[in-house]
Formats: structure tokens, sequence, C-alpha cells
């Protein structure tokens, strides 16, 4: 289907539907959440627990004397996310409309505080972490969320923005530039492609012409290539990708590993903790790549329902957008599910050999604090939109613009 079709058929709202409807997808607060995405979201969760114990165990028995070490921290980290999705779920349109205006610009804060010597924590020749004794914050896992949501209300609150450049598409690019800036200062590269693409996604849907879009491809991509050419490391990164066996005891060492456990599990895999490459060879075992883990340990089969599960849930957010008459709404989970199935297709593509590494970790399913919540919120997000569809869909309360979009 055509760019413009596809683009239009999620931007369509129907002329039919009722006041009362309208109020209620206003209120957040009539329609019932969509189990669908709940329960794959859930899936994943209980995948990803099981998997950081199995791949964190050797190195955290190695560090701590404790095999569970990271496991019990992981569980803790997932109730907190969990207890977020719900009271997120709760919340009605806008709320979270407000919450996004403020949040933007306290992200925007963070990323700013991680670089104040002192206060931001370095870690692998990066300083991406602020430490609140409690819980490592990553500043940059909220600000993807909260530009997603930003960006949405700029637009709905004035939709002709997306069709100026003066006042119009220049501010919105301006913020994506403040954020990259402070991004690439730590530097998190990852964070910078993600963030972009959730922008590209949200003023997509909104409407900017695709010749704009071309001009600025044909910007962005310049600068990505002088990004990546002027940092050795990133540049050692693609070369390493481009060709892993030229020197997989140190550029390509990571992906040489990983593609080993793939080989090592085949299609039924060496059984659920048996794995070896975890043991000494692969690192990040239990966050950025871990999916190989799961490859070597339970096979392909495992390896096809995860990546099944975030094409479920990646369809069950595009059907809200579809859905929703309110634009935010429709905008907003647009930026979500681009963030969250590009991050999820980034670190599996990278740790299956099929994209350069970008140090990102797999939604729901990899170790870490802040990830794991952040992801867990923005799935409560989805939880709430999906609340303001649904009485539209109720047999006999359904539009014909539901109709023609389907279900």
């Amino acid at each position: 289907m055509h760019f413009n079709q596809i683009r239009d058929r999620l931007k369509k709202t129907g002329s039919s539907i009722s006041p009362a409807e309208k109020t209620a997808s206003l209120s957040g607060g009539e329609g019932a959440m969509d189990l669908w995405l709940a329960g794959t979201a859930f899936v994943l969760l209980i995948i990803g627990l099981v998997m950081v114990y199995s791949a964190s165990a050797p190195v955290a028995l190695r560090h701590f004397g404790d095999s569970t070490h990271f496991a019990v921290r992981n569980a803790l980290f997932a109730l907190i996310g969990i207890l977020c999705m719900i009271g997120i779920s709760r919340l009605s349109v806008e709320t979270i409309r407000a919450l996004g205006q403020i949040g933007f610009w306290i992200a925007i804060l963070l990323l700013i505080a991680v670089l104040i010597p002192g206060m931001g924590l370095e870690g692998g020749g990066a300083r991406r972490w602020l430490n609140f004794r409690v819980i490592t914050v990553q500043p940059s896992e909220p600000y993807k969320v909260m530009l997603a949501l930003y960006l949405s209300h700029l637009i709905a609150q004035d939709p002709g923005m997306v069709h100026r450049v003066r006042g119009g598409l220049f501010y919105l690019l301006a913020l994506f530039v403040l954020g990259s800036a402070l991004l690439m200062s730590e530097p998190d590269f990852g964070a910078t492609v993600i963030s972009a693409a959730v922008v590209f996604g949200v003023v997509f849907i909104a409407g900017i012409p695709l010749s704009w879009i071309a001009s600025l491809l044909m910007v962005a991509i310049p600068l990505a290539a002088m990004a990546v050419i002027m940092a050795p490391y990133r540049f050692r990164r693609v070369t390493s990708f481009l060709d892993p066996w030229d020197d997989p005891q140190n550029s390509s060492f990571q992906l040489v590993q990983s593609l080993l456990s793939f080989g090592n599990g085949g299609i039924l895999g060496t059984g659920l903790g048996q794995g070896e490459q975890k043991q000494f060879f692969l690192p990040e075992s239990h966050t950025d790549f871990i999916f190989a883990v799961i490859g070597e340990e339970m096979g392909l089969g495992l390896v096809w329902l995860i990546i099944s599960l975030f094409a479920l849930l990646v369809w069950r957010a595009i059907r809200i957008a579809r859905l929703s008459t309110d634009p935010f709404v429709r905008l907003s989970t647009t930026g979500l599910t681009v963030l969250i199935g590009s991050q999820a297709v980034a670190n599996m593509g990278v740790v299956m050999g099929l994209l350069p590494p970008k140090g990102l970790t797999l939604p729901l399913v990899s170790y870490g604090g802040s990830s794991l919540i952040i992801t867990l919120s923005a799935i409560g997000l989805l939880l709430a939109f999906s609340r303001t569809v649904s009485s539209a869909e109720r047999p006999g309360n359904r539009s014909t613009n539901g109709r023609e979009m389907g279900s």
C-alpha cells in the first residue's frame, strides 16, 4: 500500500462518532483495556524474568557470591513497573497529556544533570546514569517516552504546524535537536537513533509532506554517517558488523560470541540454564545480548515466539491508533509503538548480526531498572489509550469508520 494511503487510513476519523463516544474517549474511564496487549506484554515479561536469571547466574555468582543477585533485582524492578503500568492505565487522556508537557522538560533537565561532574555516573566510556541510591536511572529512557507525548500534544494542539516551517516543523526539530545533542554528549547514539524514529513516526502520521521527509533524510543520513566516522569506536562497530570474522578477538568479539550462541542452540536449544557462551564468553549476556542466550538455551522455537509476541504487541498498538478519534491519542500511540517496536527490532537485529551494535536492551526481556520500569509505564499508556476506543467497538456502537478501518 502506498505511504499516503497508509497515513490517510491512520489519520482518518469517523464523522459519525456520537457525542457520548467522544466524551468517553476523552474521559479515559469508560471502556475496558486491551487485554491482548496487556497479556502479550505480560508473557514477554515472564520470559524475561526467567531468562535474566538463567543468563545472569554465572556472573552474579562470580561477582556477588549469589546467583540470584540480578534476578531478584529484576523481579523488584518488574513489580515496580507493573504497579506503574496499572496506575497509568487508569489515567485519563487529559491527565496524560498534561503529564507529557511537564515530563518532557523534566526529562531534559535529567539529561543535563547526567553531564554534570559528580552527578552523572560513568561506565563503559559513557556518562548515562543518575544514582538515586534506591535505583540508578538512565534519563534517556523516560526522555524517549516524553518526547512522543510532548510532540503529540503540540501537533494535536496545532495540526497545521507540520505544514509550516517557521513556528512549526522548525520548532519540533529544535526540540529533537536539543535532546539529541544531550544524548550524543553522553554519548548514547542508540537512544538518539530510536528518538529519531519516534519523531519520524509521529510527524509522518501527523501528515508532514513526503517531500519534506525526503529532504530531512538527505540531511540526517550524512550527519549520522559523520557521527559514526568521527568516533573511532563507532566506526569499528560498523566494520566489525560488515566482517565479524576479521577481528573476532577484539571489535567483533560480542557479535561472534552471539552468533556462536545461536549456532550452539540450533532448533531445540541446549536447555534452560545449560548455555555455555554466557559462562565466560558472551559479554552483557543478561542485558544487551540476552536474546543470544535465549537462542542458545531455548532454541529457534522461543526465538520465533518472542518475535511473534513483539509483532502482536505492535499490531494491537497500531489498532488503537487506527480506531482512535482523538489526535493526541493517535499520535502518542504511534510514537510509543515506534519506540517499543524499533528498539526490539534494533536489539534482535544486532544480536543476530543483521544490524551494527547500538547498545540497546530488549524491551520487557533484558535486565535493567529504568528500562524495564519505563517500558512497562509505556505499556500502561497504551492500555489507557485502548480504554478510550473500546466503547466504540461494542456491538451496535461501532461507527462506519471503525468498520472501514477494520478490527
